[in-house]
This record gives C-alpha cells, structure tokens and sequence, in this order.
C-alpha cells in the first residue's frame, strides 16, 4: 500500500479552524452536540476535511467582514438613498400609526436625538449645503464630502439605534416591568460601554465639522481632514474598546436573541410592553432582535465606508495616509472581533458536549495516564473543531464517533443512551496527543485518513472515514 507522508504536526494554542460554516453575521455552527450520532455522507466528508486541515496546518480565522458583508445592504451611491440603519426619525413623514401614549414620556429623548440631526437631516452633503457652494466644488471633492456625510449619518443612526435599546427597551423592561437585571443585561451586553464609544466618535467628527463651517453660511462646509481623526478612534485605547465591546456584545448575540424569546414567551406583560412600543415613532416598529443585529453590523460598515472616502482622496497627502492607516486599524478590530466571537462560540459547543459526557467515563493512555470529563474543561484547552467521522475497526466495521479537535488533544467520543462517553475501540487510546501526530492519506481511498501517534510510549494507528 503506497501512502503519501506528511510532515509532524506542531499545534500552536493559537491554531484555529476557519473551515467551520458561518450561520449568522457572527456566529460559528457545526454539527449540533445535541443530536444524534447519525451523520449524513456529506457531513462526514466536511469533517474529515476540516480535520485535516486542522491538524496539518495552523489557518487564519475567519474574517468577520467576509461573512458579515452579506448581510449589508447595498451602499448608497452620493447622491442616494439613506444607509440601512434608517433614515432620520423626525425628519421624514411617518407612516407610523398615530403616537402611543408613551411617546409622550419619550418627548424628552425625541428631542435631544432630534437636536443631533441638525445639519444632517438631508439625504447627502450635497443637497445639505447650498447649491451655490456645492457648485463651486468639483465632482471628485463632492463625492468625498458625500461619503463623509454618510459616514456621520449613520454614526447618528447607531447612537439612536443603541439610544433606544437603551432608554426605551431596556429602561421599560427594568423600571416599568421590574425585570431581574442580570436578565435584561443578557439580553442587552455592553450596551452603555457602546454608546459612551460611539457619542465620543461622533461628537468629534461633529466638531470637526463645525471647524469647517463658514462664518457666513452655517449650512456650508467642507471637511478637508477626518483621517487622523478616524484613525484616533480605532488605535490604541480605543482600538481595545471596541475589540473589547464588540468581542462581548457579538459573542453573545445569539444568546441575547434567545433570552429574550423565551421570556417573551413566557412573560405576558413583555408582550403587551413589545407591542405596545411598535407603535412608538422611535422604535420604527423593529423588534428587540433586529436591534440587536443592528449593532453587531455596525462594526462590519467601517471599512466599506473608508475605502470609499480614500477613493476620493488625494494619493501621497498626509490625509490620505491616515485614511489608510484608520483603515488597516478597523480591519485588524474587525479581524480581533471575530476570533473573540469564533472562540466564544466553540467554548460555548465543547461545553455543550462534556455536559452530556458521563462523569464516570474515562480514557486511559498508553503511557498509563488517565483523562477524564474534567481534564477536558482545562482553560488551555480550547475547541478548534467539532464533528462526525468513522472510526475503522482491526475487522473493518466502521464506529460512529464524534472527534473533538482540542488545543493539544485529539479526542474520539461515542453516543450512549443519549449520553456521551470516550470512545471504546479495538483499546486503542480514545484521546490521542498532538504533540507527535503524522497524519497520512489512505491510498486510493479520498474519504480515508491514517492518524499515527508516534507516542514515546509507543505507536498507535488510527484509521478513520468520512
């Protein structure tokens, strides 16, 4: 039997598995731990592939902005539409019903929000300023201040979104339905920690406006330098805010979004209070979930924004080097956001599967070593991937099991009665070591794969199939 040899495999705790398939904007899925180990032809092939690729090399993680992009609606051109985040809540004519009674008590924030808007209440830059002085500009400088003033339109847009799942949602859930915080707080995370980022953000680009304005015409201005601003608030401190802010808010997305669908159903008074509030102008009639999902796209616009202001700027100018600079800085937050989320996401599956291990099941090593469910729940042990193979016995039957690829170990799992436990096969090791593991390539077999754990206690081969 001719056998393609691969080198030995060094696992770094850092290695991740990209090859894991996006279900939402930041959301990592894999074969539910909860279901049965009855794996489809194609589930097999996907694991086993991920599996190699996993033990072969060290893969980047996947990119946030790659999936999240998708979800974006199309960009606006200069002279378009508003951005998907909503148009202005008090300029344009509501097709809202007639207001409930509760925006009556809201008249407050209507008005601050309303003040906000205050220059920024047209569709572009183009048509806020006056004809005469848009004229005076050429294309390439009109289409630049455009994309600017879409950029701090929907900067406003956030804080409203983030201003009304704060002060209308979560302050009606708290002070009017008298919900337990820890509960809510689930349900909104990180919510202050993001509006205080974002109100800094946009009270300096505001500034920065208001230092362009003419004296003469307060309607008129034309912003010459917003780099090196853009490029301070995703550096440094404030680069680790929001890694920090999103990571958490992101990560928990599809939990927030289900705490709150279960105690709505649960919770009549929630749901008369969600009602009641979809008729309120200021929540548009959006619900809790699409809020939520609001915020977590916010992060992923950044870099589409910039690349379309530095296409209208002048190349070699300072303004142009920040540009890129603040650019290269939101994709690397970008990029931190979403291995925080990617590996929130698989603790969040490793700890969905030791919860149906069974306490009394161990695994035994060749070098006498015994593991057991606890040894899996180490904190230097994090789950790169998770899914479905064949294990092929010394007679040739093949045994479902569900392969855990840890930081350092590779681990073999058999359902049982609706619980799990370590694999029992031909009393081979189920746990195998990665520190020396070759990975070799059955031949004339694509869904084979030889696992060789050259132990110093000696080798062990597995064979396993998608």
């Amino acid at each position: 039997m001719t056998m393609k040899t691969f080198p030995v495999i060094p696992v770094s705790p850092s290695a991740s598995v990209k090859d894991i398939p996006p279900s939402t904007p930041l959301a990592f899925s894999s074969v539910s731990s909860s279901s049965s180990l009855t794996p489809t032809t194609k589930e097999k092939r996907e694991t086993l592939d991920a599996l190699s690729k996993g033990l072969s090399v060290s893969l980047e993680s996947r990119r946030l902005s790659d999936t999240a992009a998708m979800e974006i609606d199309s960009i606006p051109t200069a002279y378009g539409s508003q951005s998907d985040e909503g148009a202005p809540m008090t300029i344009l004519p509501s097709v809202d019903p007639p207001m409930a009674p509760q925006d009556d008590a809201d008249a407050p924030l209507l008005s601050d929000l309303s003040a906000d808007l205050l220059g920024l209440d047209a569709e572009s830059w183009s048509l806020a300023v006056s004809p005469d002085f848009c004229r005076q500009h050429d294309r390439r400088a009109i289409k630049r201040q455009d994309v600017i003033y879409e950029l701090m339109q929907t900067e406003l847009h956030h804080i409203q979104t983030l201003t009304v799942m704060s002060e209308v949602f979560r302050r009606g859930m708290l002070e009017e339905l008298q919900l337990d915080w820890d509960c809510v707080a689930r349900i909104f995370p990180c919510l202050d920690s993001l509006l205080l980022f974002h109100r800094n953000l946009f009270g300096s680009l505001q500034e920065c406006r208001q230092a362009s304005t003419q004296a003469e015409n307060q309607k008129n201005y034309l912003i010459h330098q917003i780099g090196d601003i853009l490029l301070q608030q995703f550096s440094d401190e404030n680069a680790e805010t929001m890694k920090q802010v999103y990571g958490d808010f992101c990560s928990h997305h599809m939990e927030a979004v289900s705490v709150f669908k279960e105690l709505q159903q649960q919770n009549k008074k929630l749901q008369n209070f969600v009602k009641q509030q979809s008729h309120n102008s200021l929540v548009r009639r959006r619900g809790i979930p699409e809020f939520i999902l609001l915020v977590t796209q916010r992060i992923t616009k950044y870099p589409v924004l910039l690349e379309r202001i530095l296409h209208y700027t002048q190349e070699g100018s300072q303004e142009h080097s920040d540009l890129s600079s603040a650019l290269a800085r939101i994709r690397d937050i970008i990029a931190a956001v979403d291995l925080t989320v990617s590996k929130y996401e698989r603790s969040q599956e490793l700890q969905e599967v030791l919860a149906r291990l069974e306490n009394k099941s161990f695994a035994k090593l060749k070098s006498g070593k015994v593991i057991r469910k606890q040894d899996l729940h180490s904190k230097h042990r994090d789950l790169q991937h998770k899914g479905l193979l064949y294990w092929k016995t010394a007679t040739g039957r093949l045994k479902d099991t569900l392969a855990l690829l840890l930081t350092d170990v590779l681990v073999f799992l058999q359902e049982k009665d609706q619980r799990f436990v370590f694999a029992a096969v031909d009393q081979k090791p189920p746990v195998i070591p990665l520190q020396k593991l070759i990975v070799r390539e059955v031949a004339n077999e694509e869904r084979g794969m030889f696992l060789i754990s050259a132990s110093s206690a000696g080798p062990e081969m597995y064979e396993v199939h998608k």
